[in-house]
């Protein structure tokens, strides 16, 4: 199971220089730095901006220059629910400068670190931020659905029967045919659609039942489980 679901937008206006710009690339100098300390981004010239070293240096927090924990300030009440239910679970949020994602990704949420990184390039508004909200704490729910986000396997929520045909089209179009992929990804398209989605999801989550007691879990995922002591 991949531990990276990113929302993937093509645009055909973004053209990023791979190479205009450079980070640390997990210096042992820099090893033992305070979270809060930001990392000088002109030291240790090793690794280019826009590349998945950049992204790597971000998720083990050796790169803390340009990110910025995401407030629920001012924001409509969608998006603090989700954001209160993530750090209720104990995902963290956080906003970053382009700099740090590979070509048109717009956020990413690594499971194994229960952290969402949120592109700053892609976000001028709470509609477009809802969107990517929705979509990474589906994500986030999934990690939840496979026993707990503790561990970092993402299963299917809902069957692939109740997915609507335009969603799947969709979902192909932006992830392409890769079936475990597309498994994971066709609900997260599906959720960034519908207000309140994610939210029931995730509060599900914070529930005081497992949440393959409130969505009764597809074969695989119920097959999972049950192999692995939860059911």
């Amino acid at each position: 199971m991949k531990k990276i679901l990113s929302t993937l937008f093509v645009s055909a206006s973004l053209c990023v220089p791979s190479l205009a710009h450079h980070l640390p690339n997990e210096p042992t100098s820099l090893a033992h730095h305070l979270p809060d300390e930001p990392i000088s981004l002109a030291d240790h010239i090793d690794s280019p901006f826009f590349s998945y070293d950049a992204m790597n240096c971000m998720k083990l927090g050796e790169c803390t220059e340009g990110i910025y924990e995401l407030s629920s300030d001012n924001k409509n009440d969608e998006i603090k629910s989700i954001l209160k239910n993530l750090n209720q679970m104990g995902v963290k949020v956080y906003e970053a400068i382009p700099e740090y994602f590979v070509d048109e990704y717009r956020a990413l949420y690594y499971s194994d670190k229960n952290l969402i990184f949120i592109n700053m390039g892609y976000v001028d508004n709470d509609e477009t931020l809802i969107k990517i909200l929705r979509h990474e704490g589906w994500h986030a729910a999934q990690d939840c659905m496979g026993g707990g986000v503790a561990n970092s396997d993402l299963m299917g929520i809902l069957d692939h029967d109740t997915i609507p045909s335009y969603v799947m089209d969709e979902t192909f179009e932006r992830y392409g045919y890769d079936p475990t992929v597309v498994r994971i990804e066709r609900e997260a398209v599906w959720a960034m659609k519908v207000d309140g989605m994610t939210v029931k999801a995730l509060k599900a989550c914070n529930s005081d039942t497992p949440i393959w007691e409130t969505y009764f879990p597809p074969k695989r995922t119920w097959q999972y489980l049950y192999m692995n002591g939860h059911l």
